[in-house]
This record gives C-alpha cells, sequence and structure tokens, in this order.
C-alpha cells in the first residue's frame, strides 16, 4: 500500500531534520539558529518537538542556559528522515519544485505560503 506523500506537521518535521542533517544548527538558550541566523517560527516547534521525543539531540551542551550546543539527528531521526524523504520523492515533480522552492527562497511558511499547484 502506498502512503499518501507529505503533508501539513510533516512538511515541517522533514524541513527541520533536513536543516538538522545539514549541520549548522544550534541552540542557546530557547532560541534555535542555522549559521547563527534564527530559524522560523514554524521550523523551532518542531525541532522542539522533535527534541523532545529523541529524534535530535544536542550535542556537547554547556553547563549554562546560555552555552551554545550543536544539533544532531539520532539514529531515529536519521531513519525518519530517510523515512520522509523517500515519500517526498512520491509528489510529482511540479509539486516537489514548488515546495523546495518555496524553502529555498525563504518563504515564511512554506505549508501555509502558496497553494501547491494542481
Amino acid at each position: 500500500m502506498t502512503r499518501a506523500p507529505l503533508a501539513g506537521v510533516e512538511v515541517y518535521e522533514w524541513i527541520a531534520l533536513r536543516r538538522v542533517s545539514g549541520g549548522g544548527v544550534t541552540k542557546v538558550d530557547h532560541r534555535w539558529l542555522e549559521s547563527g541566523h534564527r530559524v522560523p517560527g514554524y521550523v523551532t516547534n518542531s525541532l522542539a518537538t522533535l527534541l523532545a521525543g529523541g529524534l535530535v539531540m544536542l550535542v556537547d551542551p554547556g553547563p549554562s542556559a546560555e552555552t551554545m550546543a550543536r544539533v544532531a539527528l539520532t539514529s531515529a531521526g536519521a531513519a525518519r528522515y530517510e523515512q520522509l524523504c523517500q515519500r517526498a520523492l512520491q509528489l510529482p515533480a511540479a509539486q516537489l519544485i514548488a515546495l523546495c522552492r518555496r524553502f529555498v527562497d525563504d518563504d515564511p511558511d512554506p505549508v501555509r505560503g502558496t497553494a501547491l499547484p494542481e
């Protein structure tokens, strides 16, 4: 049985896992950063959920809350990311390109932004 392609919260999760897998995501206090810049709110919510669920972890967090900690995928997170990537590939090419383009073009919220082409 073929599963439906990504939708809703799964897209946010996929984006967050992709950012973590690419490196450069850190957490300082309650702020999530990527290459020193704040990540969008929809990604921070997903990152917090992924951290609580054990799909990402903080690497070498310092003793104080203000210490920067790098964020990395756990083995469960890597498996989930692979699963979501496989499902993303089920999207028709035009929809996948439109979704990725909105993500790359810094759409503040690629899921709730412009509707996917039909």
